[in-house]
């Protein structure tokens, strides 16, 4: 074959080679400027700012228990959460589920389906209650793998850093470093947040204290009090007169109830258990003032402490 008849042969082939040149050089341009990240969870906002810097814009999910049979992605949220860049998520298969369904009407609404990153941050994480059963012992096997509240010990903080600061970079290298130094600066100031912790709740060691709410017996690793539930369905509470009776035999001091604890269980908990019954926010959206992940666990040790008898 002659240099012309090569060249003609070969034409198509320099053409793809081309158009994937410009293909790969788009993908590139594309990956310049700020992470859109949506999160599935409102505690692990302030670790993704930490670890992502400038660099990063974070769009919440969701609102309320992520146990939730009818979890749903948060509808001023959906559209943006079309065009994320990365998905920050716990590994539960509740919100794969909520945030998919918005992901595939948003492919066939535009014919571009998305492709975002998926960056699971529970991969390595200690988890506790293993598995995590109900009142009378029924394991969901969604639940097999443990409580899926982990970030509720301190403890899980810094591993959490480091899954989002490997995420992030994969997504940005020439960031890699920075998110990774980013990780261990929030790691170094969590580890400190967490020796004040352990030693305010050393003296309330042998406290038994029921939480209506989901996640609390996570923070029971930084020693003190002991937290007792009682579920009857995963993510759901068992009657009003089924949880008095379970309380007793639980021979706690006081009880937690959170924000979203349903009125009638809160008004029951406080006529009929003879116990003090406490309001204390499971997530830093109901603290009032609160922006870090340390400010979650600050207002629940000030609360144990007024709780401590004399």
């Amino acid at each position: 074959m002659n240099i012309t008849g090569l060249t003609r042969a070969l034409r198509p082939l320099l053409a793809l080679l081309s158009i994937g040149g410009f293909a790969s050089a788009a993908r590139t341009r594309q990956k310049e400027g700020p992470i859109t990240v949506a999160v599935a969870v409102t505690d692990l906002v302030p670790i993704v700012k930490a670890v992502g810097g400038g660099q990063v814009e974070a769009v919440n999910l969701f609102k309320g228990c992520i146990l939730r049979k009818d979890l749903q992605v948060e509808p001023p949220a959906a559209a943006r959460l079309t065009a994320a860049e990365a998905i920050v998520w716990t590994g539960f298969l509740n919100e794969s589920a909520a945030i998919s369904t918005v992901l595939r009407a948003g492919g066939a609404a535009t014919g571009r389906p998305a492709d975002p990153k998926w960056i699971d941050v529970s991969k390595g994480t200690i988890r506790t209650n293993l598995p995590t059963s109900t009142c009378t012992g029924y394991v969901d096997p969604a639940y097999a793998a443990g409580d899926p509240f982990f970030w509720l010990n301190p403890e899980n903080g810094g591993r959490i850093a480091r899954n989002l600061a490997k995420g992030f970079g994969d997504l940005r290298p020439a960031s890699r470093a920075a998110f990774m130094a980013n990780a261990e600066a929030f790691q170094k100031a969590l580890a400190n947040d967490i020796v004040r912790w352990k030693a305010a709740l050393k003296p309330l060691h042998g406290m038994r204290v029921f939480s209506a709410q989901c996640g609390w017996q996570n923070f029971s690793a930084m020693g003190g009090p002991a937290f007792v539930v009682c579920k009857g369905t995963p993510g759901e509470l068992p009657s009003p007169n089924a949880l008095l009776m379970h309380i007793k035999q639980m021979k706690a001091d006081f009880i937690l109830v959170d924000p979203n604890t349903p009125q009638d269980y809160v008004e029951a908990l406080r006529e009929h258990s003879n116990l003090k019954v406490v309001e204390v926010p499971s997530s830093i959206e109901d603290v009032r003032g609160g922006t870090s992940y340390s400010a979650l666990f600050d207002n629940l040790v000030r609360i144990l402490q007024s709780q401590a008898k004399p």
